[in-house]
């Protein structure tokens, strides 16, 4: 059993009056949350919200070494590796730790480790520790999105892609503004295509819930949101090419899992998980069949997106390696994770469909019967749950990065030394739910990020790698940093999940949700609306 968040770290409770609701000066200039809809509905474009920094504490912290360590050689990463994955746990493995250590930050192993990876890490558990994943004078970024390792370029072409390289590499600037630019030409598509899958899902899930009892939604989002993905960035309706020629979403989600599995757990009996995910890379053979499906699909039929490379200087191979990225592991991968995570608290929150159901149609009517960006911008409690679901359950649950320098970190109640190479991992789930920032971190609150008090609250919201504040309202600003390209897009879908569902439905029911990386979960009940 794991402790609870509040018990296993003494949080300085003496600060948190000081700090609930903003944190920094910058802060209470913020007066609006980004406004998402327009961008969406008409042409993308880039916030207007001021970028927000964490406060100078008002005294100097203690100097301290940093707790933990990382055990004998083959031995300590063996056994950290069982404990994060079997014995303890995730949420038990760092809760411990806090616990045992007084601290949010400490050093341990993380997997895969031995044999194949240096797992040393300095592990970051408060926000303020965190943000030095984002810091770019202090970190370097390159192969450090998955982690302590980085999977064969066999699986994207030979080529490190851009998820995988430094805000100071030219080659990085280029594909990040390759990828805003398909995002910015993509605004008008999201919304109709989201709407058309979303009503083509939507007599799936019913017939299975009358037949079985129970539809699996993550099998059917699979391919909703492959299909969603494709049209939006490449302008490809993906139906309406030769079955011959049609990429699988299937052999592209595995194509993603083989990548990832090292840092996963499947669930298969500890001996056999270990030895089969966390020992050696699985091969690139087993997905490339879909892989090269593919990218022949996209050079063949895709090249309006790939014509936009041209721009950045980008040759179309190295593009459409990087696009399958962007859409397949970046994207789709992300949307799989994020809606059950919405799913999981709407459903479990008192009488929060009822006012989700009251809010959406009231701004439809009020705009004529018409979902369009003003509409979009009138739901504030839609907006407000959605961020809160990411602050709750950031889909990406790890941030890391190296030091390219000495440099003192500090956390609230603590500073650290830390010396160049070494790795730094941000842990969001915690990060994210911070008791020195957030009131009650553990409770979804779904109305959290409403009035002035809660817009000041979004400069904590991390789960993009970056502030949700942050200024991105232009490409050269953006393509310098690694916060996600999608940090305004992926809370707009999420809005519009909600908008679609209860323009449909009186009300659902879901299955528990899993608590593992599948984040699977079911359709039990789905109430049609007395209109529809």
């Amino acid at each position: 059993m794991t402790m609870s968040l509040a018990s296993s770290y003494k949080w300085p409770v003496a600060n948190m009056d000081q700090t609930h609701g903003s944190s920094s000066p910058q802060d209470s200039n913020v007066k609006s949350t980004t406004r998402l809809a327009a961008s969406f509905f008409n042409q993308a474009s880039g916030s207007s919200t001021l970028d927000s920094a964490t406060a100078a504490p008002a005294e100097r912290l203690q100097l301290k070494e940093i707790p933990g360590g990382y055990g004998l050689p083959y031995i300590g990463p063996l056994k950290d590796r069982w404990e994060y994955f079997y014995f303890q746990g995730v949420r038990g493995f760092f809760e411990k730790r806090m616990a045992k250590y007084n601290s949010t930050v400490f050093r341990t192993n993380m997997p895969p480790g031995w044999p194949w990876t240096d797992p040393r890490c300095v592990m970051l558990l408060d926000q303020k520790s965190y943000a030095n994943v984002f810091d770019y004078d202090k970190v370097d970024k390159t192969d450090t999105f998955a982690g302590t390792f980085i999977p064969s370029l066999e699986f994207t072409g030979g080529l490190r892609m851009c998820a995988y390289l430094d805000p100071s590499d030219e080659r990085h600037t280029k594909l990040k503004s390759y990828c805003l630019e398909l995002l910015k030409e993509s605004g008008p598509r999201w919304t109709p295509e989201f709407h058309k899958q979303m009503t083509n899902s939507f007599p799936v899930w019913e017939k299975e819930i009358a037949s079985k009892g129970s539809s699996s939604f993550n099998s059917v989002c699979q391919e909703l949101m492959f299909k969603v993905m494709i049209k939006a960035m490449t302008n490809v309706d993906i139906d309406n090419i030769p079955e011959s020629d049609r990429p699988s979403s299937a052999d592209l989600t595995k194509w993603t899992g083989l990548q990832l599995v090292p840092v996963l757990s499947v669930g298969l009996p500890a001996p056999i998980d270990d030895l089969v995910l966390h020992t050696a890379p699985l091969p690139f053979a087993l997905a490339r069949g879909g892989y090269d499906k593919m990218f022949k699909f996209l050079q063949k039929y895709a090249g309006e997106a790939l014509d936009v490379a041209g721009k950045f200087d980008l040759n179309r191979d190295d593009a459409t390696h990087n696009l399958i990225f962007f859409i397949i592991l970046n994207g789709h991968g992300g949307f799989l994770r994020f809606f059950p995570i919405i799913l999981k608290y709407v459903n479990t929150s008192a009488g929060l469909q009822e006012e989700l159901k009251k809010e959406i149609r009231a701004a439809i009517e009020t705009n004529g019967g018409v979902l369009n960006g003003k509409a979009m911008e009138s739901m504030s409690l839609v907006q407000s749950t959605v961020y809160e679901a990411l602050r709750m359950e950031p889909p990406v649950g790890f941030q890391y990065a190296r030091a390219k320098q000495d440099f003192v970190l500090e956390s609230h109640d603590a500073a650290f030394r830390i010396k160049k190479g070494e790795m730094l991992g941000g842990v969001a789930y915690y990060a994210s739910r911070d008791p020195v920032i957030f009131k009650d971190p553990n409770t979804f609150n779904p109305k959290r990020f409403l009035g002035e008090e809660g817009r000041k609250l979004l400069s904590h919201l991390i789960w993009s790698n970056g502030r949700q504040t942050t200024n991105t309202s232009t490409n050269t600003s953006s393509s310098n940093t690694k916060q996600c390209a999608a940090r305004d897009l992926v809370p707009f879908l999420g809005q519009l999940f909600l908008v679609e569902l209860f323009r449909k439905y009186e009300a659902f029911q879901i299955s528990d949700v899993k608590p593992n990386d599948t984040f699977a979960c079911s359709f039990l009940r789905l109430t049609p609306a007395s209109s529809s």
